[in-house]
């Protein structure tokens, strides 16, 4: 997987798109997971705004707004996800994202941590 310096130059270049994107913010989660999330939910959003079908951004983006504490719009996205791989007929995506969907809700329904 080409490193983050490597894709940057890419996307200086001016070559974006929703595949170099969505490496460059899986390039961030899988160099520095914890200091990259900012940068890599930027990446996946513009990923998205250049092809909203493209099911696995919407997976991975999830992931991160979970990983920040932002459950709300992970379940927002999730949503939208869900919707992308039903028209695409994505039927796995589709399964793993209302999986996904189901443990958050579960997760908002509980409320926050320490909370009884």
């Amino acid at each position: 997987m080409p490193n983050i310096t490597a894709l940057m130059a890419l996307l200086d270049k001016g070559q974006d798109s929703a595949l170099l994107r969505f490496g460059l913010a899986s390039a961030y989660l899988k160099e520095q997971p914890d200091d990259h999330l900012i940068q890599a939910e930027q990446h996946l959003k513009r990923c998205l705004e250049l092809d909203p079908t493209y099911t696995a951004a919407y997976q991975q983006l999830a992931q991160v707004q979970k990983d920040r504490e932002n459950l709300i719009d992970a379940t927002a996205t999730l949503r939208f996800g869900i919707a992308a791989a039903e028209s695409a007929g994505d039927l796995q995506a589709q399964r793993v994202m209302q999986v996904f969907l189901k443990r958050l809700a579960k997760r908002l329904d509980d409320g926050p941590p320490g909370q009884s």
